[in-house]
């Protein structure tokens, strides 16, 4: 009899032991572990809150990345447009320096030898040597400014044909006005600036002398 009550009390231990209520783990909470309808409502709450809250977050993100796209593309575009008007400045002035050498190297007087030249020929041997080298430089200037013509037609770039046209103020301005009756008035008597065409558009207006009928005949008319 001691014995049968000695194991049902062991059983009776043991069981207890089996029953007894665990700690919940780490990171979950009890009241889910514990079935609580509460606890669950509030969880699903939470994860409702986190779940909007990670949307907005997401669309936020995908939007200010939208933005920083289309800045970084208007960025490039503008260092793009700025670097193009650069170079097409830069040759412009070239172009204005190889026609002042042109200008330059055609307005030379006709040189012929004089009677000292013929007595003293090595003078006129050094002139005619000079005269080579400028007429040689004169035909360098107008190769290179025919390439760089062709260049900037390739890229719709054009120069303003302005002496001896009309004045017209969309594509000239007005620097300097001449009294003379050689020519109509309003004609452009002279180029100061060359101006110039991009794409059908003004990209620079070319400076100009305009001819004017004198004062003092308008007045007797």
């Amino acid at each position: 009899m001691i014995e049968r009550d000695e194991i049902l009390r062991r059983f009776e231990a043991r069981l207890d032991a089996a029953l007894t209520r665990e700690d919940a783990p780490r990171g979950i909470p009890e009241e889910l572990l514990a079935g609580d309808e509460t606890g669950a409502e509030e969880s699903t709450v939470d994860r409702y809150r986190m779940w909007a809250a990670l949307t907005t977050l997401t669309q936020e993100v995908k939007l200010q990345g939208r933005t920083f796209k289309q800045l970084s593309e208007t960025m490039g575009r503008d260092h793009a447009a700025r670097s193009r008007k650069e170079v097409l400045d830069g040759l412009l002035e070239l172009r204005e320096r190889l026609l002042r050498g042109v200008e330059a190297a055609g307005a030379r007087e006709k040189v012929r030898p004089v009677f000292w030249d013929r007595i003293f020929r090595r003078r006129w041997e050094q002139i005619r040597h000079a005269l080579e080298v400028v007429d040689a430089m004169e035909q360098g200037y107008r190769l290179s400014l025919k390439s760089l013509d062709e260049l900037l037609a390739r890229f719709e770039v054009r120069p303003i044909e302005c002496k001896g046209e009309a004045f017209d103020p969309r594509l000239m301005s007005a620097v300097d006005v001449e009294e003379t009756l050689d020519a109509p008035e309003g004609s452009v008597l002279a180029v100061y600036r060359t101006g110039y065409e991009w794409n059908g558009a003004v990209y620079r207006p070319a400076q100009v002398r305009v001819a004017r009928r004198p004062r003092s005949v308008g007045t007797d008319e």
